[in-house]
């Protein structure tokens, strides 16, 4: 059962916090610096969470961090699981993006050059290198030069202590271990718990969690009991109960604002009170 975790324990690495840290232009900029060890004198726009879904019948994605410097989009994406699925979804991204960002009319020269980044907290190819570079390339002769503008970088953070350039070595043991060690990586900190200091977001990651969370839920519930409408309800109120139970111990509204934000009658969310209540002072005892 997939649980929202307390908004006081979010780390950088969090896809809602991270999304909401690079919000601020400057963070943005120099951690794109010491990603790509290049400069980037400006950021025309910079769009967290931002959803792309360019045909009505398409997959839909959100990408984490999506920023534009006139010249070149770059996803920056936080990745914490492993689904083993990052080439097609890097595939799937690039494919959206380039249609996102190549305007009506417009011909394939105009097309902006394209980074998509990784930031893994695991090993998604288990060959221990701190960063896996993908580019298109010609198998029968690598001189060839096939010139897409696409290029894909997948960081495993894990391996932070292989990296010699110390700026993106701390970093990537920020994302990591949470540790920091160079003025950047604390300025980053710091804007994590500013950000947590702010009640508003508290409530808008709320919002985005219980959305997530019914989402995964519907999509779980069509791809295992189609036409079930009996084991989907069953399903659906589970999901209900665990974030209710969330929400409660976390007390983020009073039992009735918490009853119509999980669509659970007022009784129930009373009954899950007084089993969160029993459960505390037994914990105390």
């Amino acid at each position: 059962m997939h649980t929202i975790k307390p908004f006081e324990k979010l780390t950088f690495h969090d896809d809602f916090m991270f999304g909401l840290v690079m919000q601020d232009k400057e963070i943005c900029r120099e951690a794109l610096e010491c990603l790509l060890g290049k400069s980037i004198q400006k950021i025309e726009y910079t769009e967290p969470q931002k959803s792309l879904n360019t045909f009505c019948t398409s997959h839909a994605i959100r990408l984490d961090v999506y920023v534009d410097d006139g010249n070149t989009v770059y996803d920056v994406e936080v990745q914490n699981k492993n689904e083993k699925n990052l080439g097609r979804r890097t595939r799937y991204y690039q494919g959206i993006m380039d249609v996102d960002s190549l305007e009506k009319g417009c011909v394939y020269t105009e097309l902006k050059n394209s980074v998509i980044i990784f930031l893994c907290t695991f090993d998604p190819f288990k060959k221990e290198i701190p960063c896996y570079t993908v580019k298109r390339e010609c198998l029968q002769d690598r001189s060839v030069g096939i010139d897409d503008g696409a290029v894909v970088h997948i960081f495993n953070c894990t391996a932070y202590e292989k990296v010699k350039n110390e700026s993106l070595r701390a970093f990537l043991k920020f994302v990591q271990t949470d540790m920091t060690e160079s003025e950047f990586t604390r300025r980053i900190g710091n804007m994590v718990e500013t950000q947590k200091a702010v009640e508003s977001n508290k409530k808008f990651y709320l919002s985005w969690s219980l959305h997530d969370t019914d989402v995964r839920l519907e999509g779980r519930e069509e791809g295992i009991r189609i036409g079930e409408k009996r084991g989907e309800k069953k399903g659906m109120n589970e999901n209900k109960i665990a974030n209710a139970r969330n929400l409660l111990a976390m007390k983020l509204g009073t039992h009735e604002q918490i009853a119509q934000a999980v669509e659970l009658p007022l009784e129930k969310i009373e009954e899950l009170a007084a089993e969160l209540a029993k459960d505390v002072a037994l914990q105390e005892v």
